[in-house]
């Protein structure tokens, strides 16, 4: 199949998506099942900062383990002679396993960003409410005049 820059950028985006939703749904059956705490459960600063860190760790493992069955997958594609990078005149032959660990890291890497996007304020299943902010309360009087009629 060819693949120009287009195509590739696709194929990446989908990749890193369908990474990013495996893994959070894998992520959210362990915690489910109470084999991976929720970071979002714990009520003090420092321990629930240590859980996100922890959060995150479990996240990268789960999607790097999703993108070795990816690169299983894919064998003998050169991720850099799609991009026209892999086989120039002015490169030697980029070995294998360097091609397919750059394209491990754009997929994480993709993943990663993919679930900081999604997490974006008004998107889908996104959270509305900044961590920690406090609500407003006002107070006053409100008085409502009608405008004087000209005469």
């Amino acid at each position: 199949m060819a693949t120009d820059g287009i195509n590739l950028l696709t194929i990446l985006l989908i990749a890193a998506f369908a990474i990013e939703r495996v893994s959070a749904g894998i992520l959210f059956l362990l915690q489910l099942f109470h084999l991976i705490g929720d970071p979002d459960s714990v009520e003090e600063a420092a321990q629930r900062a240590h859980a996100k860190r922890k959060y995150t760790l479990y996240h990268f493992a789960v999607s790097g383990i999703l993108v070795i069955f990816i690169l299983l997958y894919v064998g003998d594609f050169r991720f850099l002679d799609a991009l026209g990078l892999g086989n120039r005149a002015d490169l030697s032959r980029v070995p294998i396993f360097v091609d397919h660990l750059l394209l491990a890291v754009v997929l994480v890497g993709g993943a990663e960003h993919m679930t900081a996007f999604l997490k974006m304020v008004g998107a889908p299943g996104g959270s509305t409410r900044e961590t920690g902010a406090q609500p407003v309360e006002v107070s006053g009087k409100l008085t409502l005049e009608e405008p004087s009629a000209k005469k």
